[in-house]
Formats: structure tokens, C-alpha cells, sequence
């Protein structure tokens, strides 16, 4: 996970962005053991921050993207 701003530049604001960002990753890690999720952190972190207000249960949620990923893999008839 990358800091890319920080939200004030006092030494305390630095310790607070990068302890939140630790807790992020570490809860999102949590997440992704407990559900055996096979998608990487990154990959939940985005579905999360698209859904953010959605209020569908985290399993469904994670599996409804696997399986529209299956989906747009699945080759092409009408291409050469």
C-alpha cells in the first residue's frame, strides 16, 4: 500500500496517516483469510472503495466479482 498525500505535516498527522494505513491493510488481510478470498489485497481495496456505501455481506460481494471476472475471460465468438 502506498501513501500518496498526507492529510497535515506535523509529526503526529504523519503517525496518524501511516498507523491508519497499517490498520487498513492489516483488516483488509484479515478479510481476505477469513473469506479464503483468492484476489489480492489490492484488488479487495478497490471493490471496497467502489461499494463503499453498498450494503452487500462481503463474501457475496467478493465472489460476484470472481465470477464476473470468469465471465469477461471467457473468449470471444464473434473475433477472429
Amino acid at each position: 500500500m502506498t501513501l500518496k498525500t498526507l492529510w497535515g505535516h506535523s509529526e503526529n498527522a504523519v503517525n496518524i496517516h501511516i498507523w491508519v494505513a497499517i490498520c487498513t491493510y492489516l483488516i483488509i488481510a484479515k478479510v481476505k483469510h477469513a473469506l479464503r478470498s483468492e484476489l489480492s489485497i489490492y484488488e479487495i481495496l478497490q471493490i471496497l472503495s467502489i461499494s463503499v456505501f453498498d450494503k452487500t455481506n462481503l463474501q457475496e460481494l467478493l465472489t460476484e466479482y470472481n465470477t464476473n471476472q470468469n465471465i469477461k475471460e471467457q473468449r470471444n465468438l464473434f473475433s477472429d
